[in-house]
This record gives structure tokens, C-alpha cells and sequence, in this order.
């Protein structure tokens, strides 16, 4: 299994606009891209951290591949302002599952 781990600056008092948007765009299209498990953590001190595992690496990459840090994440409607940080894409080496 491969993750892509994705930082994001963006600020704390979106965090109920940034909740909505994820339910309505990015978990279907985690979906649609393979994903096997997506983890979306709140932001912290403007910064949150999404996690989107894969069964391999080419899939973990082709999702990376649609972030530049820098940039505003892929377009969803009504999220609020935030530009990526890092992405990375790296092996699972243990889960629960």
C-alpha cells in the first residue's frame, strides 16, 4: 500500500465550510481515484494534513500528481482559500486494517 500525504495552509475558522466541501467533492472523487482509505485531519495552527491510501504507487502518485505546492488544491466548490504545501507520496509500512 502507498499513501499520498498532502499538507494544506489554510485557516482554522474555515474548518465547517472546509467539512462541507469534503463530504460534497473531495471523498467521491478519493473514490473514484481507487483509494482504499482517505483521512482528512482538521486544521491546526493553518495547517491540515489530508492522508489518501492506495493500493499501489502508481495510484498514489497519479493522485499526488494533482497537487503543486504553492497552488490552490484542485478546484471544489466552496472551499475555502488554502494553498498546498507539501506532497508526498510514501509506502505503508503497518495499518490496522
Amino acid at each position: 500500500m502507498y499513501a499520498t500525504f498532502i499538507e494544506i495552509n489554510t485557516g482554522e475558522s474555515d474548518t465547517n465550510a472546509a467539512r462541507e466541501t469534503l463530504q460534497n467533492s473531495a471523498v467521491s472523487r478519493a473514490r473514484e481515484s481507487g483509494a482504499i482509505a482517505a483521512y482528512w485531519l482538521a486544521p491546526s495552527a493553518g495547517r491540515s494534513i489530508t492522508i489518501v491510501v492506495f493500493d499501489s504507487e502508481e495510484a498514489a502518485r497519479r493522485m499526488a500528481a494533482r497537487f503543486d505546492a504553492g497552488q490552490a488544491p484542485p478546484a471544489a466548490p466552496g472551499a475555502p482559500p488554502a494553498t498546498v504545501k507539501s506532497v508526498e507520496v510514501r509506502e505503508v509500512l503497518a495499518s490496522l486494517g
